[in-house]
């Protein structure tokens, strides 16, 4: 397993990755670069300049909602995405996806919806040797809410998967958005390794104190933390990844408020060097 970290892709964000212990990017905000091959040519040099690698591109699939007559053309921008993705040396397409949930409809509902809109894109991906990687991040207005994600649960990604067998469409696992609901991140990676694509490490930290005075639907009573400054027991599931043969990469995604601003490429060190003394590499 190689670490990076989620991040634009600048000079900066090179300078602070060769301080630390990472050997990759995942460069957010990639998919404005799809119509312009000099702005890629100048983000292959950087990565080269510092002998750093693509592990995956940002970017945002098509919604569940897109109409029938609108397919052709997202299915054309996603063949666009795949090959810049090969441009970046086979970089995985990731991304909280896909969004335009539909609470009116059962959750087969808007699975068939997936289908429909996703099955040509996995066909597609199939042909180029390119993988996608959905986040399971529910969405700002939380699980299964109006025009959220799909990727929220276990039942619904292994629905999802059911529905889209392809092996090239798979998730960007991040244990952080299993923390709050309540959900096992170890049995839900035993259940999906072989369509883990790649790690965002994130963590997620719980004041029981709060949740106990506002209840599970209040504010306030967990936030996003990086790797390090919580509980989650990140040599543990590593570990348990060698052990199910996963050979990916691991990207920091950093949302902690308590690095932020000019302490925030602190943070990406500081949890950086401590995953590195999690793996087993």
């Amino acid at each position: 397993m190689k670490l990076g970290f989620l991040t634009p892709l600048t000079e900066e964000a090179c300078q602070v990755a060769k301080q630390g212990p990472f050997e990759c990017l995942e460069i957010g905000g990639a998919a404005r670069w799809v119509d312009d091959p000099e702005a890629r040519k100048r983000g292959l040099q950087l990565l080269e300049k510092y002998d750093l690698f693509a592990a995956s591109l940002m970017v945002l699939g098509p919604s569940i909602r897109t109409p029938k007559e609108e397919l052709p053309a997202e299915l054309a921008r996603m063949e666009k995405l795949m090959d810049m993705a090969l441009e970046f040396g086979g970089a995985i397409l990731t991304g909280a996806a896909p969004m335009g949930y539909d609470p009116s409809r059962s959750l087969d509902e808007n699975v068939a919806r997936f289908k429909e809109v996703y099955s040509p894109i996995a066909d597609l991906a199939e042909k180029k040797g390119v993988k996608i990687a959905f986040e399971n991040w529910p969405g700002g207005r939380g699980p299964f809410g109006e025009g959220g994600n799909l990727t929220v649960t276990p039942e619904a990604i292994q629905k999802m998967f059911d529905a889209v067998p392809s092996q090239q469409i798979g998730l960007e696992f991040d244990p952080s958005h299993f923390i709050w609901q309540g959900i096992d991140s170890f049995e839900a990676a035993r259940a999906f390794i072989g369509r883990i694509h790649i790690i965002h490490a994130k963590d997620t930290e719980i004041r029981e104190e709060r949740r106990r005075w506002c209840g599970s639907w209040g504010r306030g009573w967990w936030r996003y933390r990086l790797p390090g400054f919580a509980k989650f027991d990140w040599p543990g599931f590593f570990a348990l990844l060698y052990e199910l043969g996963f050979n990916g990469n691991v990207i920091i995604e950093h949302e902690d408020s308590s690095f932020s601003g000019e302490r925030r490429n602190l943070g990406f060190l500081l949890s950086g060097n401590y995953l590195k003394r999690c793996l087993m590499d």
